[in-house]
């Protein structure tokens, strides 16, 4: 666990928390003692999960928001600028767009760059304007094994993971004299509602990483200050074989969601 002060009350946020990977990480931190934060634009499924684990003692709230809409984004800015210091800010939430790049919506790819990048990279600048972030803290990026892989069909949003990945190994340089720990996470497919909505083939689902063992090792992550975590044993395998072997891993990933997504 992460702390500034060994009575200070612990104070995490994690956008799109209302379920799947976020709802994971918030419950995960929520037991390790933060008062968590939650930001999800479904308000509905954000009560439900507030309910749900506050049933359980644990401490939660949400706030209510959409990434893609300055308006949106600058409200939750003020909000949590005039909240209590964090000490564990996680970026998860993200959307994708999947089909061939040129036949999609291009509105809809356009949110996917700002829900997954820009809100992240407005959302960080404006915190730590406000001296928001507790020196001893942690920012966590939630990227994608789509960077190490190559996903096609899903070629903006792979860019919007790289791009925030990039930004974070940045970011953990400028921000190392301050004390504040960054940590990119690379998950690889996960069983959520958002990897079935946009999964061609999900006859494997079961296979996938449980949202709360991917929570695990965040947790763990945080706890030792490591800057990179690709969870579970087969991505990093495939981590490993993407870097090394590229052509093998877009092979795969062409038979696995390319072809599929085509039909």
């Amino acid at each position: 666990m992460t702390s500034t002060s060994s009575t200070k009350e612990l104070h995490a946020v994690v956008t799109g928390a209302a379920e799947g990977i976020g709802r994971a990480l918030a419950e995960a931190f929520a037991g390790q003692g933060y008062a968590v934060t939650g930001v999800d634009v479904n308000a509905i499924l954000a009560g439900q999960t507030q309910a749900e684990l506050a049933g359980r003692g644990l401490q939660i709230r949400f706030l209510q928001a959409d990434l893609s809409q300055p308006a949106d984004l600058t409200r939750l800015e003020a909000q949590l600028s005039a909240g209590p210091a964090i000490d564990l800010l996680i970026h998860n939430a993200g959307i994708n767009c999947v089909g061939p790049f040129v036949t999609s919506d291009l509105a809809a790819q356009q949110r996917v760059l700002d829900v997954n990048l820009a809100a992240p990279l407005q959302l960080t600048a404006a915190l730590l304007r406000a001296d928001k972030l507790a020196p001893g803290g942690s920012l966590v990026f939630v990227s994608s094994l789509s960077r190490l892989l190559s996903y096609p069909g899903a070629s903006v949003y792979a860019a919007s993971k790289d791009g925030l990945a990039s930004y974070a190994r940045s970011l953990a340089v400028a921000l190392a004299p301050q004390g504040i720990h960054v940590l990119t996470v690379y998950p690889g497919p996960t069983r959520t509602a958002h990897a079935r909505r946009y999964s061609p083939d999900n006859r494997r689902e079961a296979r996938r990483m449980a949202p709360e063992a991917l929570a695990a090792a965040v947790v763990r992550a945080v706890g030792r200050h490591q800057r990179v975590l690709v969870p579970g044993v087969g991505n990093q395998l495939f981590a490993v074989i993407g870097r090394w072997v590229p052509a093998l891993t877009e092979w795969a990933m062409k038979k696995a969601l390319w072809e599929k997504l085509k039909g």
